[in-house]
């Protein structure tokens, strides 16, 4: 199989720093050791006298870790007590200029304006919240406290949010090491480990699951950023509080890692020439920070050499891990990599690490190749001493389940292969763009200009999961997504209208009522290409109005500035006469539906496709206040002798009853789309009911009013039984009850539309008719789910044609929050806010459970963790 490979051998040599006057010191250390074991002619044997988690403190601690207790050892087997002096040799040498220009540490859940040097690396860690304005500072118990280094015994928790996000500025187009580190230490006295997400921007980069309170857990990452900061993100996925305790970000040379556009998830990185698994190498001798841990195994031994090895070539490998190198004890044996990745990885990379370590007389040779599951993967090689060789592929391997590298000699070569170190890196590609550039300036500066507090985190648009309250934004395949609506109604904003708006080329509404606005309307507003709807009633706004802003209000741009403004734009949609309604929809000619108070037909005012409802004056005075990004758009109304009625947006992919009743098996809605549908309509109705003054029930929530736009954007419409209620706690309306059968609530108030929704999501689960007969008898969809959940069937009570195809955690929620929605006692229901929450909730749940991985093991072989945590990292490897 060919195979595309690459070796990168050294350009130059570093600089040391040698230290001449603890020469003496070292050699009357070393004579002392010799002397005192002299005595005894018992086998070599080093132990560390460890409690549960002493490997933790080792594997973060880069220098040296002394050994607390000798056994003696025979003067004959002194190899490695020579181990031991050449190590702490290079305690003596700088192995690499402290230069950590471009380094950002920080401790997450440090006080702020704090910073130290960490006494180990000799690097110099920050506070985080200049970096991220939510969360908690915590500290780990002071049981576990004492085993890590600084950065580890403070972390910052997120109890608040489903997604919060660190943003820190880097130089795009440029390569770095991202490291975010966890230790849960029982800091918030639970016991219980949690489970979240971690999010680079908008993408998946990990699930973070640690292996105890004590463990110390890496994900790392080599990612080059297109922009000129980047987002990491803790996503709280319904498993416990998410939390971080440390994020480092180091620069590499664009020249090293090479893939074909892909980040890189490291996987493992082991330094093979350790003879005991004794300690772990990072920063100040790897110039770029990276954690090399040890790796011993049973079938290989060790050479080591004393002398200065030039590792400068794009990788850098330490030099005091080129130092050693794993070799077979049989010597004409092989070296086998057999290992498991931590997850379900279909694509790596591979990075092994060579240095010759011994010079070898005229009559030795050592020449290698290298086979990939028992194919060909490097053909020949042959290492000079002490330089440094880095073979990698330049392509992503696929993996089959398992990594298998075998380095054999060649016939002819006199002694065994080697190898010094080696890398993998699961191949990841962040699919999903980011919100345009422009765009997110744009939003970001009027977060920091009002002082929002809404928890606007990460990325604005994506995932869509997580958009950011009051914002709706248009997704295009192979573009970036757009900001189209901005709701900042209600939001406690002062000042004037931020210039920054006008970067929002792509807005379609804005809505800044009902906050503490002055001075005038900006003309920038007029100019905004796109802006269909503005709403500035309840503001203090002043002056004139921009010409330019008349005109175009005149042409149909709505301008809500009432009681505002001394010079005030009156009407918000445009007036049709009866006689352009017939012309539009070309004398009624195709009916789009048809409700308890009147029929709705399509429409075309130029090119634009329209929805045109036929109702009663007290409707339309209703609905002209009425704007959500979930509700039904009103373009104008016509309201004259012959006739009134509405003109809508038209939704072009039909009602939801539609999709979910049309008996095609091509085109199923997924549970997850069902469920994002679900949020779009739950949050129409919140509005209704919390952002509307007076507020308003819907009284007619089913299937049919639910409606589509090309998105699958869900929406609600057909408000003509819609009428307001008293906003004090008497909510009760004496009004003639009027809906849909099997929708309906004997009592009519708020919670009359929650129980309607209710049965929406039933329907929506189940796909099931809210009616069903049996024995002649009729069965409400409500009292058939509940007596499936007698029978504990939840997968009876979802639709067959989704095949299990979703997360039963999510899907359990759901049909809890749909059973509590249609209970008998309204005092008893959730509010709609509340409905909002527990359904993104789920949704959140649903897009962590489709993404969780299920970890193998190989028979015979040691366990690998699913992550980097440090205790007990080891491949299987024979």
């Amino acid at each position: 199989m060919a195979t595309d490979i690459n070796l990168v051998s050294q350009s130059g040599r570093m600089s040391q720093t040698f230290k001449p006057f603890l020469l003496p010191l070292l050699g009357g250390f070393a004579l002392m050791l010799l002397l005192v074991h002299a005595r005894d002619d018992q086998p070599e044997k080093y132990r560390i006298m460890e409690n549960e988690q002493t490997d933790l403190a080792k594997s973060v601690n880069p220098k040296y870790q002394m050994v607390s207790e000798l056994v003696p050892i025979n003067l004959g087997r002194w190899f490695t007590l020579n181990l031991f002096i050449h190590k702490l040799t290079h305690l003596i040498y700088n192995p690499c200029l402290p230069c950590v220009s471009g380094f950002i540490s920080i401790d997450c859940g440090l006080a702020g304006n704090s910073s130290y040097t960490e006494n180990t690396t000799g690097i110099n860690y920050i506070s985080d919240e200049t970096f991220i304005d939510t969360g908690e500072r915590k500290s780990v118990l002071q049981e576990y406290g004492y085993r890590y280094q600084e950065p580890y015994t403070s972390l910052r928790s997120f109890p608040e949010g489903n997604r919060n996000c660190y943003e820190i500025n880097v130089t795009d187009g440029y390569k770095y090491l991202i490291r975010s580190s966890f230790v849960y230490g029982n800091y918030d006295g639970q016991n219980k480990v949690p489970e979240f997400d971690l999010h680079l921007g908008a993408n998946l980069w990990s699930s973070v699951k640690l292996e105890s309170a004590s463990t110390i857990t890496h994900k790392e990452l080599i990612h080059v950023p297109g922009r000129n900061y980047i987002h990491v993100c803790l996503v709280n996925t319904g498993s416990g509080v998410p939390f971080i305790s440390a994020l480092e970000i180091r620069p590499l040379l664009n020249g090293s890692y090479v893939t074909e556009g892909e980040s890189l998830a490291l996987d493992m990185r082991f330094d093979t020439g350790q003879n005991a698994n004794l300690t772990s190498y990072r920063f100040p001798y790897d110039a770029f920070d990276r954690i090399w841990n040890g790796y011993y195994d049973n079938d290989w031994t060790q050479l080591i050499t004393t002398s200065t090895i030039d590792n400068s070539n794009n990788f850098r490998p330490p030099e005091i891990v080129l130092s050693t190198a794993a070799t077979p004890k049989n010597k004409n044996g092989s070296l086998e990599i057999l290992w498991l990745p931590s997850d379900n990885v279909t694509e790596y990379y591979v990075y092994m690490h060579f240095s010759e370590v011994e010079k070898l007389p005229g009559n030795q040779s050592r020449q290698m190749y290298i086979n990939r599951d028992g194919e060909l993967f490097r053909k020949s090689l042959v290492l000079e001493y002490l330089s440094t060789w880095t073979i990698y592929s330049t392509k992503a391997q696929s993996s089959g389940g398992q990594y298998n590298f075998s380095i054999f000699k060649f016939e002819n070569s006199t002694l065994p292969p080697i190898l010094n170190a080696i890398e993998f890196y699961m191949v990841k590609e962040f699919l999903e763009s980011e919100t345009n550039q422009a765009d997110v300036d744009a939003i970001k500066e009027i977060k920091s200009t009002y002082k929002i507090k809404k928890n606007w985190q990460g990325d604005p648009c994506v995932p869509h999961a997580y958009l950011w309250e009051g914002l709706n934004c248009s997704y295009r395949e192979n573009e970036s997504p757009r900001i189209i609506s901005l709701d900042l109604s209600s939001s406690g904003l002062t000042g004037e209208i931020a210039t920054s708006i006008s970067n929002l080329e792509m807005i379609h509404t804005l809505d800044l009522s009902n906050n503490n606005l002055i001075g005038p309307i900006p003309d920038f507003v007029s100019q905004l290409p796109n802006l269909n709807v503005l709403n500035l009633e309840k503001n203090k706004l002043t002056g004139s109005v921009p010409i330019r802003l008349i005109d175009r209000n005149k042409s149909g741009v709505v301008a809500e500035a009432k009681d505002t403004i001394g010079t005030s734009v009156e009407s918000t949609k445009r007036q049709f006469t009866y006689s352009e309604i017939i012309k539009i929809t070309n004398n009624f000619k195709r009916i789009l539906g048809k409700g308890g108070f009147g029929n709705v037909y399509h429409g075309y005012i130029d090119d634009t496709q329209l929805a045109i409802k036929m109702l009663s004056p007290s409707s339309v005075d209703l609905l002209l206040r009425v704007h959500h990004k979930n509700l039904t758009s009103l373009v104008g109304y016509c309201n004259d002798k012959t006739g009134v009625g509405l003109v809508y947006e038209y939704m072009s992919s039909g009602n939801l009853r539609e999709h979910l009743f049309s008996g095609s098996s091509s085109n199923i809605l997924t549970w997850k789309d069902r469920l994002q549908i679900a949020i779009d309509a739950a949050q129409g109705l919140e509005y209704l009911h919390y952002g509307c003054k007076p507020p308003i029930i819907h009284r007619d929530v089913k299937l049919t009013n639910i409606l589509l736009n090309e998105n699958f954007q869900a929406k609600l419409s057909d408000f003509g039984l819609s009428r307001t209620f008293p906003s004090n706690d008497d909510t009760h309306v004496s009004t003639v009850v009027a809906g849909t059968p099997g929708y309906l609530d004997p009592e009519l108030n708020e919670k009359s539309d929650v129980y309607s929704f209710g049965v929406v999501l039933l329907e929506i689960i189940s796909c099931r008719p809210v009616y069903s007969s049996r024995e002649h008898e009729r069965i409400h969809i409500s009292r058939w789910v509940r007596s499936m959940l007698a029978e504990g069937d939840i997968y009876g009570i979802v639709d067959p044609r989704l095949e299990r195809h979703f997360n039963t955690n999510a899907v359990w929620k759901v049909v809890e929050i749909a059973m509590a929605c249609v209970s008998p006692n309204a005092i008893k229901r959730p509010t709609m806010s509340q409905v909002v929450v527990e359904l993104k909730e789920s949704l959140a749940t649903e897009i962590a459970g489709t993404r969780q991985s299920h970890e193998t093991k190989l028979t015979n072989s040691i366990e690998i963790r699913s992550d980097s945590s440090i205790s007990m990292l080891n491949p299987s490897v024979r």
